[in-house]
């Protein structure tokens, strides 16, 4: 189903026309891959299992990451500096980069599969390993777009699964080192055992920042929040915890 993934509801019916025209724009972003050397590079990974066979149906990941790129209005937006936390294999990136926008990819530097999808897409990326109350390296540069899309960095599926004060402490290495003045954060989440998306605490703080929250994802504007330096009361004092 369009609209439906494992039995829970992905988009509505409002969300049509941008799926429409996410879907459009996939076909387009499709025809100017080198299919050939994408072929060449399922060849080469076919016999890895499903963390590599899971990206091989290249349309379903190029509707969905467009589909990501639709609703943060990068379909419609002058040329921006992109950066994609945990970018895999590189689809959000690329469809960034049909469309003109400036990218950069952070991930794990030991994936051969993700290495090769980087190179086919021509993609710049810095390998690292992101862990709780730890600095991003230093890239050189800002972006205007942050994301990080299906995260698994944050504990996913794990008993050290991240709250509010890791969240307070990332969040603010990204506004102050890496983001432009007026930039977004765009996070999804994927679902945890028995909780959903994320503990209570973390949505709490999620809120205090005036995020816009809907089926797992969390987008933060700075044009929507006040900045860390003026903030009269503690994003984690809102959220009820405490580092």
């Amino acid at each position: 189903m369009l609209f439906a993934n494992a039995g829970r509801l992905q988009y509505s019916i409002s969300d049509i026309p941008n799926f429409l025209r996410a879907r459009a724009l996939a076909a387009k972003a499709d025809a100017a891959i080198d299919q050939a050397k994408f072929q060449e590079v399922v060849a080469k990974h076919a016999s890895e299992g499903y963390d590599s066979y899971k990206y091989f149906d290249k349309q379903l990941w190029l509707r969905t990451k467009m589909m990501r790129v639709v609703e943060l209005g990068l379909d419609k937006s002058a040329h921006a500096s992109v950066l994609d936390m945990g970018c895999g294999a590189g689809y959000f990136l690329y469809c960034c980069k049909y469309l003109g926008h400036r990218v950069h990819g952070l991930d794990l530097p030991d994936y051969e599969f993700y290495r090769d999808m980087i190179a086919l897409f021509g993609i710049s990326r810095t390998g690292f390993r992101i862990e709780p109350y730890k600095n991003l390296p230093q890239l050189g540069r800002r972006f205007d777009v942050i994301t990080a899309h299906q995260i698994c960095f944050n504990g996913h599926k794990t008993e050290w699964l991240w709250g509010a004060g890791e969240w307070d402490f990332f969040l603010g290495d990204l506004e102050e080192n890496y983001l432009n003045p007026g930039g977004t954060i765009g996070l999804e989440f994927n679902e945890e055992p028995a909780i959903g998306f994320y503990p209570k605490e973390v949505r709490r703080y999620f809120e205090s920042r005036s995020a816009r929250i809907f089926r797992g994802r969390v987008i933060l504007s700075q044009g929507n929040q006040r900045s860390r330096q003026a903030r009269t009361e503690s994003p984690l004092a809102a959220a009820g915890t405490t580092r």
